[in-house]
């Protein structure tokens, strides 16, 4: 399954090009589940194949990243809480735990943001307690721009060195990817 899904994002990349990466990445950044090891690898694969820019592939993953994940944030403040606050138990979650979030954000949201792009399965879900938590925007877009370009930029560049041995990593990120989300 996982290698028809790779098959389906190499070939919205071939044939949409700049904005098929564009909207791609706009939908890791949110909800959707798509996976950042192997969209990313393979735009730098193809940037290092020539058929890409490398610098606008970078561009690209990070204003997308901005996009996707201010529309969760946005989610999350306009919302979020009222929705946890009555369907929550559905979710396991208590009005303790939205007052904790709020907390956690209030004190150390910057780290939580950074260090979270990093991560999976939070990587997708971290903007929306952070506008929930109503984290300053400023502060929220620099953490998620930052923590996304990193992040971004090493997928992109690890595709455009690896060449034609991308897959085989990207494959292998996406399984620690999916043990890490069942965790």
């Amino acid at each position: 399954m996982l290698e028809q899904f790779a098959d389906w994002v190499k070939h919205v990349v071939e044939t949409m090009g700049y904005p098929g990466v564009f909207i791609l990445i706009a939908l890791e950044s949110t909800l959707v589940p798509i996976p950042s090891e192997l969209v990313m690898p393979f735009a730098g694969y193809l940037a290092g194949r020539g058929s890409f820019s490398l610098p606008v592939i970078m561009i690209i993953n990070s204003v997308a990243a901005l996009i996707g994940s201010g529309i969760c944030y946005f989610i999350g403040a306009k919302g979020g809480k009222p929705f946890l606050e009555r369907y929550g138990k559905f979710f396991l979650l208590r009005k303790h735990d939205l007052e904790k979030t709020e907390r956690v954000f209030a004190k150390h949201g910057k780290w939580v943001v950074l260090i979270g792009r990093f991560i999976p399965v939070v990587r997708h879900i971290i903007s929306i307690p952070a506008g929930i938590a109503r984290m300053p925007l400023k502060t929220f877009f620099l953490q998620t721009f930052i923590g996304s370009t990193i992040w971004g930029g090493f997928l992109i560049l690890l595709g455009y060195y690896l060449g034609d041995n991308w897959e085989a990593v990207a494959t292998k990120l996406k399984r620690f990817d999916l043990v890490i989300g069942v965790l």
